[in-house]
């Protein structure tokens, strides 16, 4: 007997408006943040620290010189430094992140070390620690994309339209990419990863707490709520209870081998069904005025 929807349907909204910024918003699939500001001195692969050309005083010898350079020739050296020096940062990140995601398919998160992932990259454990401070920033970014995109869907929203039904379209439209046939090995590698480490698992939840505080905050803001009010921490935990149960049943799917239009349209099902019963409960709440 075929099953019944208990809840109301509720209309998609065209797959044109707000796109999310990326398919996966808390699994790094790529090295995605910027480098950190230009330092006086350069780290080297291979952990040496190396007195930066910029830092030197216009017109200083270099080192075994025959001679001083003119204040000119200093900053244009200085000037295209940079570029290079980026090029090579990113190039290392990559490396990095390329020999941890080889290393944690294979063996699982808890059991690589830093120090193993340094040697298959060809940098020193050092060099590792100066890009990701953290083991967990290897799989996890520490401010996912999903962040700013999340509160500009709802800065952004038009006249009428509730917190709950902006972020929540936002969501079910970032988790529906995760469907793409392009994603479905990393999604099944990195389910694999997550729920294989305790470790990484609590590092999820928490960056899913940090989402919910900043949405929380926002509506707050937006809403003028007094200190202590409930309905914006309502409101944030819904739609990122939404995201969640919606990420892990992307996990579960692909795991059990469904990808491409398959699996989009039944995380688009499923996050329009949860999305109808936030909208039962919250669509008279937060609507702009």
């Amino acid at each position: 007997m075929p099953r019944t929807d208990p809840l109301p349907p509720v209309p998609a909204a065209p797959e044109t408006e707000r796109p999310p910024s990326v398919p996966s918003p808390l699994i790094r699939a790529f090295p995605t943040a910027p480098p950190p500001p230009e330092p006086p001195v350069e780290v080297a692969d291979d952990g040496t620290e190396q007195t930066s050309a910029a830092s030197r005083a216009p017109g200083s010898a270099e080192p075994g010189a025959a001679g001083g350079e003119g204040a000119a020739d200093a900053a244009r050296r200085g000037a295209r430094a940079p570029g290079r020096r980026e090029q090579r940062y990113q190039e290392t990140r990559a490396r990095i992140v390329d020999a941890a995601a080889e290393l944690f398919a294979e063996r699982g998160f808890d059991s690589v070390s830093v120090v193993e992932i340094a040697k298959r990259a060809g940098v020193v454990e050092k060099t590792v620690f100066n890009h990701f401070p953290m083991k967990e920033g290897l799989v996890f970014d520490a401010d996912p994309p999903m962040r700013e995109a999340l509160l500009d869907a709802v800065r952004t929203r038009p006249s009428g339209e509730s917190v709950s039904a902006a972020a929540g379209s936002f969501v079910v439209a970032a988790v529906g990419l995760l469907g793409a046939p392009e994603a479905a090995d990393g999604v099944a590698r990195m389910a694999r990863v997550i729920r294989g480490s305790r470790t990484l698992q609590v590092r999820e939840r928490e960056i899913l707490g940090e989402l919910t505080d900043a949405l929380a905050g926002l509506i707050a803001e937006e809403t003028r709520a007094w200190p202590g009010q409930v309905e914006p921490w309502l409101a944030a935990h819904a739609v990122l209870g939404l995201y969640a149960s919606l990420l892990e049943l992307a996990r579960d799917r692909v795991l059990a081998g469904v990808t491409g239009p398959e699996l989009s349209g039944e995380l688009r099902r499923q996050g329009r069904r949860g999305l109808a019963l936030l909208q039962f409960g919250l669509a008279g709440y937060a609507k702009r005025r």
